[in-house]
């Protein structure tokens, strides 16, 4: 592709959250963007594309409309009354088909990328130091709230967050998480920036991949998979392309993530497991405790300072 392909996006109404969106995945896909109001908007020759982000339906477009054509530009609409919705799944979908429309080369489905060139992808790079799984089911959004409040989201740290919910219930488990207000916790998208002192949601139906430039790419789920998401999964995935992950086992009633959890002990990983007490249900931390797989059991908090303090006797030793 080359650098020099313009996208230009035009915004009726006030520019929204799907259109900032999408700027961003333009520029991270090579194409240079330019932003303009639909009110004082003029043709540019040089621009390949337009973007029409449609957030007020009183505007009449219908002139903007005849003036591209006329210019011989190609048009795609974004309704963002729709898009500012999508969350996981779908919004990567509604990606891929905005990008599609651009240029055919993009693919309409999720490229089936199994395997990461692991000597390209530095983690040390982008200032993480250890990557922690957290892995729930049952109770376990309360529990990785009170988790994740325990930090000041400065630490060399990425969580990745495996909550058992159904698909329609992950933009609300987003902003639930994001209650803890000391991590930012984001859903993890296609062309997500990974950054230290941050936590990914795992969407329901896509797998993520680590890209070498330091953003995210999403493949294809394994069809019979146990739970979604699929915590045995995540970790032999994760374990994988990052080599070393740690997990911690939150509240939840299931038999996945006990898998999981012998992947990464077998790794050498750490793994922590929140106390039977402390749990709205045990039965996954139960069988790591049975499995003495379990280097640390506590209260949510207590497992975020056993983190902290490791981390702080790491950087000691190092």
């Amino acid at each position: 592709m080359s650098d020099t392909e313009k996208i230009g996006l035009i915004h009726v109404g006030e520019s929204q959250v799907s259109a900032l969106y999408l700027a961003d995945q333009l520029q991270s896909n090579g194409y240079q963007v330019f932003e303009s109001e639909a009110a004082d908007f003029s043709v540019d020759n040089a621009v390949d594309t337009y973007v029409i982000n449609l957030s007020d339906n009183d505007y009449n477009i219908e002139p903007l409309v005849h003036k591209l054509t006329d210019a011989g530009a190609k048009i795609v609409f974004n309704d963002t009354q729709v898009t500012n919705e999508l969350v996981g799944w779908n919004k990567n979908r509604w990606l891929r088909h905005i990008l599609h429309k651009i240029d055919s080369k993009h693919d309409l489905l999720p490229a089936l990328k199994t395997t990461v060139d692991i000597d390209e992808l530095d983690l040390k790079a982008l200032g993480i130091d250890q990557v922690w799984v957290l892995a729930a089911s049952i109770g376990g959004p309360e529990a990785i709230v009170h988790f994740l409040s325990a930090f000041s989201g400065k630490e060399p740290l990425l969580f990745i967050i495996v909550q058992h919910m159904d698909s329609e219930f992950v933009g609300m488990m987003a902003k639930q998480l994001q209650k803890n207000s000391q991590v930012p916790v984001k859903l993890a998208t296609s062309g997500l920036p990974v950054k230290a002192g941050e936590a990914l949601l795992i969407p329901v139906d896509e797998s993520i991949v680590f890209q070498p430039d330091g953003r995210l790419a999403v493949k294809d789920v394994r069809a019979n998979r146990t739970a979604t998401p699929c915590i045995d999964d995540v970790c032999a995935d994760l374990i994988d392309q990052l080599k070393s992950i740690n997990l911690a086992v939150f509240s939840g009633m299931a038999s996945d993530g006990v898998i999981g959890a012998t992947n990464v002990f077998d790794n050498g990983g750490t793994i922590i497991t929140q106390s039977a007490e402390s749990s709205v249900v045990s039965s996954i931390s139960d069988e790591v405790r049975k499995m003495k797989m379990s280097q640390f059991d506590g209260t949510p908090n207590e497992m975020a300072e056993y983190i902290k303090r490791n981390l702080c006797i790491d950087h000691e030793s190092s």
